[in-house]
């Protein structure tokens, strides 16, 4: 059974307090050049930031549109995973968010291709009005590391 962190949970994490265990929480410093973590860790659950289809220098979209950017935020989730032993099955909750949810078609088929079918995460998703750099779309997600 999963067991999943609380919003206040959370909340008191990211202002450096501790989780209910009585762990700290674990800041894995971004590789782009931007003031955030790229994950934090707290009780079992690893919160990754939002990613976005940028290349690795931090600055520039991978080229093309929606299904590039969407190709590229995905290996960047997925090397962040990696880098705390997850997987995409791991994952249990994502926030999508589009610049245009005409997107939306697009961006759905790329993303049945990283999770497993009938073990989809639980999903939010939005329209806004824009997103940094100017990209079409980014996505958060939650893991599951265990206890």
């Amino acid at each position: 059974m999963i067991r999943i962190a609380t919003a206040a949970l959370a909340a008191l994490a990211l202002a450096g307090c501790t989780d209910a265990s009585g762990d700290a929480p674990v800041f894995t410093p971004s590789s782009l050049p931007y003031p955030f973590s790229s994950a934090v860790a707290v009780d079992g659950v690893l919160y990754l930031s939002g990613e976005i289809g940028v290349l690795d220098d931090g600055r520039t979209l991978a080229p093309g549109g929606i299904e590039p950017e969407t190709r590229q935020m995905f290996k960047r989730i997925g090397k962040s995973l990696a880098a705390h032993g997850l997987g995409f099955d791991d994952v249990f909750k994502c926030t999508v968010m589009l610049a245009d949810m005409r997107d939306w078609p697009a961006f759905n088929a790329i993303y049945a291709e990283h999770f497993r079918k009938g073990r989809y995460p639980a999903r939010s998703a939005m329209g806004v009005n824009g997103l940094a750099l100017g990209a079409r779309v980014e996505m958060e997600c939650w893991a599951w590391q265990g206890d």
